[in-house]
């Protein structure tokens, strides 16, 4: 039971680590890709009428982020997992 715990603890610490690192890597390195990304969901989101983007406001901005923060975090994750597992193995 402490082995668990001790486990889940880990993993919840390099997953907030991978979060932090993947809000950096989304914003610097990715960042032309999150820009077309939120202005191709504006353009969809003005065709449909779901929404309005104009200059100032871009709805979609938060939503591309995180999406992209959540997958970039989880491709992190995978990696710490399979290199810790070469080292054990």
């Amino acid at each position: 039971m402490i082995m668990l715990h001790a486990r889940l603890k880990n993993n919840i610490l390099i997953a907030l680590a991978c979060l932090i690192a993947s809000f950096f890597i989304v914003l610097f390195p990715l960042g032309g890709l999150l820009d077309y990304l939120s202005q191709a969901s504006n353009d969809f989101l003005n065709r449909t009428g779901l929404g309005f983007a104009d200059g100032e406001a871009d709805p979609s901005f938060l939503w591309v982020l995180g999406g992209m923060m959540v997958v970039v975090t989880a491709l992190l994750m995978l990696i710490i997992r399979k290199i810790c597992n070469l080292k054990q193995g």
